[in-house]
């Protein structure tokens, strides 16, 4: 008995090699923002994962493994910094950007929605409503964690920004 749409001497072979393609690029995907992280990364009081406000600005990349890296700097007519931009798939997740000495950490910004706070929450997430949460208007802070900053749409409190510096 043949099967439908093949010729006798086909094996399937021709269908094989797309089917395997389309399942391949469904479980893998196409290099979308949405990248899985080769582990979670949790901003928090203590910094980014492993990179915490004493590491040294040269040693970001071998602070964390499984990402990219790539420095840049920052020239304007009063200061200069230098910026590490942390980067998953060619997509980038956070940048990190020195004090004026180049040799420690000013301040890191979170640019993707994988990256999450101790409460699992991240851009795109809406801020519950807390009085350990101190607000001026767009820009939020936690009482327990004075350098992590967010950012909110303030119709929907709506996270769009996250921040984390110390004064």
């Amino acid at each position: 008995m043949e099967r439908a749409g093949l010729s006798p001497t086909d094996d399937g072979a021709d269908i094989l090699i797309p089917r395997t393609l389309l399942v391949a690029f469904l479980f893998i995907g196409c290099g979308s923002v949405k990248t899985a992280l080769p582990y979670p990364l949790t901003i928090s009081e203590e910094g980014l994962g492993a990179i915490h406000p004493d590491t040294p600005f040269d040693q970001i990349s071998t602070a964390l493994s499984g990402f990219e890296f790539e420095k840049l700097s920052q020239i304007s007519s009063d200061q200069s910094h230098t910026i590490v931009q942390i980067k998953r798939s060619h997509s980038l997740i956070a940048q990190v950007v020195s004090d004026s000495s180049g040799k420690k950490i000013s301040a890191i910004y979170i640019l993707s929605p994988l990256i999450k706070n101790k409460n699992h929450l991240g851009i795109g997430d809406p801020l519950p409503q807390s009085t350990s949460l101190q607000c001026d208007n767009d820009l939020c802070q936690s009482i327990d964690e004075p350098s992590v900053h967010y950012r909110i749409d303030v119709r929907d409190r709506t996270i769009r920004e996250i921040t984390f510096s110390r004064l």
